[in-house]
Order: structure tokens, then C-alpha cells, then sequence
């Protein structure tokens, strides 16, 4: 029996890597003169930020900077300092193979970081982070398109499919002068700083992207070394970026991420010798990954009316982007404070990361962890630092089988109650990229069987007695005739049968 089998490579997301490089950090740290002694440490952080990366043939280093900022107080235990260094680092992945076109993904986070005072000049630092590389290309993936013949008759399915289409990053600095605004006293020193990039739009053109964002900073200062007074100060700056996309079109889906490379922040005197301004120059990346999606025809099953035929399947997945969605949300959260009693909260900032993802339904949830950290003072006028974890989950209206998410802090703040609670507050930007996922056997080879013909029975007609539930085409595949024909001999519309049921199959 001849016929004609036409194959096509379905473009799938292919994983290519996935692993993290693990970096100890050991290092001693001497004040420098300018910054008075130790005589507590309340907190020390470690950040290590991906600065660049170098992809060459199936080499991939990342090249970065890890930031360890220590907060503590000095002789009098009234007033927070702070002191910080970053030295560079390097990882390097070996791929399997070379890819074309890859969606390379670092991200850097933070394991654990343990500090003392070793001297009151000097610190002892040890912690570690890791590196993450994950690596997907387009794939193809070989099945059977279309068959073409006398008496064969196939089953298709359509498959949606996205995958990778094109990535770019464009570095840039957004650099101002700020006040500090009226009313507030003058800055001696910067204790802490915030520098949190957030995306309002992207707009996409041919070749091009536009994004827009704003830079959100908040500062925490002294405004009197001698009793440790402090100030808070907010500002936001807009910024627009162009993004240079070789192919992009207004079909492509696009996710975008903006990442905090460094930031300095200094305090300045204005033009009348007072210390009321803020230099701002902070290095920002924006990344763009764009996708492209399209539909597929897959043979599923097939069978000829004639003879045998012999089939090869592979279980076959695609996933389908169907958007990239960004929503502002609000997690409260409401503590307990220690007994001591707390008379001023001096600052408060938290770190979030995503813990599971769950869809279905027609909804989302993503569950996710967060780490609040405190300063604050007592009624005697100390200070001391507060740490503590909370769980949240966050609940989305995304019809979706799969999401991938990501966390940004855009701000936070907190309300002293009665009763010794403290009522939290945290805006996070959630960016989830909502996935359909389908999956079905589809036919990879076909042959018919040599020499092996149906025989003749002579008859034009067989009484089939169907149970609920069964299938036409199973039917008619088991009879050797087409469905279609069966459908119109009993006057059926559907392939699954919704009662018992006397059959007149005709034969080919």
C-alpha cells in the first residue's frame, strides 16, 4: 500500500542547562579611619548582583560583584553606622552542546552570611551565595504532520507552541540630584539605602522596545551623631530606555526585567554649604526575552482500512505563553513585638521570595516567604535590630496550567498598635508569565505491514453494538472503515457515544 508520510519538527522550549555555582565568602574587614568603633553588630547582608555575562561557543561566565553591608552601633549605642565593600567574582558553566539563539537566564542570591567583631575596628565575615544558569533554546521535535493515501485515515491534533525568539539588555545610569525636601533637618551620614527599579510599560515596535519605569529610592539618614537622630526621605525618578530587538513585531510576546547593577548614593552640601542634597548615580540592566508562538498539526493516531499499519508515538509537550502579567498587590501582616516594648521604629525593610506556584481552576496562587528586618528603638533610647519570617499567598485570576513568577519589594511600612503588635504593610510588583501546557502521544513513524491485506467478507454492512462511552473512531478503526462514514450511515454528530446504542457500519 502506498501513501505519503510528511513530518515536521514542532518547536518546543528545550531545557539545555540548569545548575547553580556555589561561592564561600571569607574575608576579614577593617574600618576604615573615618568610621568610629564597633561596639555591637546589628546586621550584616550580603548581595551578590550579576554585572555581565560572555557567551562563547558552549562557555558561559558570568561576571559580577557580591556587596557585604554591615550595620552597627557605635560606643554610645545610640547611633547606627554603616560600612560596606564589594569584591568581584566569576563563575563559568559548561554547556553540553552549543546552542543557537539561547534564553540565558544568572540570577544571584544569597545563602547565608554570618558577622562579628573580631576588634572594635575590625570584622569577621563568612557566607556564601550561589549562581544560577538556566539555559533553553528552541528545539525541534520530529512527529508526522499529514498522511496521504488511499483508504488511511489519521487523527490530529492542533498544538500551540511558544519558544524563545530573541534577547537583549541595555545597561544605562539614571543619575540626579535630589533634596531632601523642607522640613528635614540636615544629613551627617547615610545609614541605609533602597534603589528599586519598577517597569511601568513596554511598548513594542519593529525592531525596537520602549520601556518606561520609575526609580524608587528611599534613604535612611542621621541628622544628629551626637544623640543618633535619624530621618527618612522617599523620591522617585521616571526614566525611558530604547531597546534595540532584531526581529521583534508586534506578535511576539515579551517579558521584561530591570536589575539594580550598583548604586551610589552620597550625601552633597547645596549652594548655601548645608548638607541637604543627595547625588544619585545608579546603574541599572534592562533585559528583554521575547517569544514566539505558533500552532502545529500532529497526527495522533492513524489506521488503513486495507491493511495493518504499524505506528511508532512519543509522548509530545508543548507549552503555550499566554501572557505576561505585572499587578501591584498588598501583603499585611501584623507581629508581635519582643516584650521589652519597642517606642520607635526606625526603619523597616523586607526580602520576598516565591515559594510554589499552584494552577488551576481558572485562578493562580503563588505562595511566597518574607524576611522582615526592623530597626528600632526602646524607651531608654537603644537600638537593636529585629528579624522575623511570615508566609503569604497571593491569589490571581489567571486561566492558566503553568506560571512562572517573580518578586520585586517596591515598598514597605509599618503602624505601632496597641498591645504590643506592630501592622506591616509590603507592595510587592508581581510579574507572572502564565503558560498552557498540552500534552498528547503523537505518531512519529507509520508503516504498513508487508504483504498483510484485510480479507474481503463480501458484506456492504455490520451491526456494531456500542456501549455509552465509546468512541466512533475506535469503532471504525477496528472495523477498517472511516468514522465519517459510520457518522452518516447512523445520523451521529458526536465521536463519543452518550447511550447504548445498535450501530450500521458500513465496509469498505
Amino acid at each position: 500500500m502506498d501513501f505519503k508520510v510528511i513530518s515536521k519538527a514542532i518547536a518546543v522550549c528545550e531545557p539545555v542547562f540548569d545548575d547553580f555555582d556555589d561561592r564561600p565568602v571569607d574575608c576579614d574587614f577593617v574600618l576604615p579611619d573615618y568610621c568610629p568603633d564597633i561596639a555591637a553588630v546589628l546586621k550584616c547582608t550580603l548581595e551578590p548582583v550579576v554585572q555581565s555575562k560572555q557567551l562563547s561557543g558552549d562557555r558561559i561566565s558570568a561576571d559580577g560583584l557580591y556587596f557585604v553591608r554591615i550595620l552597627y552601633l557605635d560606643e554610645e549605642r545610640k547611633c547606627i553606622r554603616c560600612v560596606e565593600f564589594n569584591k568581584p567574582f566569576t563563575s563559568t558553566f559548561i554547556l553540553k552542546t552549543s546552542v543557537i539563539n539561547p534564553c540565558i537566564r544568572l540570577t544571584a542570591r544569597t545563602d547565608y552570611v554570618n558577622c562579628r567583631a573580631t576588634s572594635p575596628r575590625s570584622l569577621d565575615i563568612h557566607g556564601a551565595f550561589s549562581v544560577k544558569l538556566q539555559v533553553t533554546a528552541e528545539g525541534g521535535n520530529e512527529v508526522i504532520a499529514s498522511v496521504h493515501g488511499e483508504d488511511i485515515y489519521t487523527r490530529s491534533n492542533t498544538v500551540s507552541y511558544t519558544v524563545p525568539a530573541a534577547y537583549a539588555e541595555k545597561p544605562f545610569t539614571v543619575s540626579e540630584v535630589l533634596e531632601l525636601g523642607a522640613g528635614k533637618p540636615e544629613a551627617e551620614t547615610l545609614i541605609r539605602s533602597e534603589a528599586v527599579p519598577v517597569l511601568e510599560d513596554c511598548k513594542m515596535m519593529i525592531n525596537k522596545a520602549i520601556i518606561k519605569g520609575t526609580l524608587r529610592l528611599r534613604n535612611l539618614y542621621i541628622s544628629d551623631l551626637s544623640t543618633g537622630a535619624t530621618e527618612q526621605v522617599q523620591h522617585e525618578i521616571p526614566f525611558s530606555q530604547i531597546l534595540d530587538v532584531e526581529g521583534l513585531n508586534d506578535e511576539w510576546s515579551c517579558d521584561v526585567e530591570l536589575d539594580r547593577l550598583t548604586a551610589d548614593i552620597h550625601i552633597s552640601v547645596n549652594q548655601n554649604g548645608e548638607s541637604r542634597l543627595l547625588s544619585v548615580n545608579v546603574k541599572l540592566c534592562a533585559r528583554i526575552q521575547c517569544y514566539r508562538s505558533g500552532t502545529s498539526e500532529v497526527v495522533t493516531d492513524a489506521y488503513s482500512a486495507r491493511c495493518p499499519v504499524r505506528l511508532e508515538t512519543k509522548p509530545l509537550q508543548t507549552e503555550h505563553l499566554l501572557e505576561v502579567n505585572r499587578t501591584t498587590c498588598i501583603v499585611k501582616q501584623s507581629l508581635e513585638l519582643p516584650p521589652d516594648g519597642i517606642a520607635e521604629v526606625i526603619d523597616l525593610w523586607c526580602e520576598v521570595s516565591p515559594v510554589a506556584d499552584q494552577c488551576g481552576g481558572g485562578r493562580s496562587a503563588l505562595d511566597g516567604r518574607m524576611l522582615i528586618c526592623m530597626l528600632a528603638r526602646d524607651s531608654a533610647g537603644l537600638v537593636t535590630y529585629y528579624e522575623r519570617t511570615a508566609d503569604f499567598t497571593l491569589d490571581f485570576d489567571d486561566d492558566c496550567d503553568q506560571m512562572a513568577s517573580r518578586l520585586t519589594v517596591t515598598d514597605a511600612g509599618c503602624n505601632l498598635t496597641g498591645g504590643n503588635q506592630l501592622e506591616i504593610r509590603v507592595e510587592l510588583l508581581v510579574t507572572r508569565c502564565c503558560y498552557a501546557v498540552q500534552s498528547c502521544q503523537a505518531v512519529c513513524a507509520l508503516a504498513a505491514e508487508e504483504n498483510g491485506v484485510f480479507p474481503d467478507t463480501g458484506a456492504a454492512l455490520k451491526i456494531y453494538y456500542a456501549r455509552r462511552g465509546e468512541s466512533l473512531w475506535e469503532i471504525a478503526k477496528s472495523c477498517h472503515t472511516s468514522m465519517e462514514a459510520v457518522m452518516e450511515e447512523n445520523g451521529l454528530s458526536a465521536d463519543v457515544l452518550n447511550e447504548d446504542a445498535m450501530l450500521l457500519v458500513p465496509l469498505c
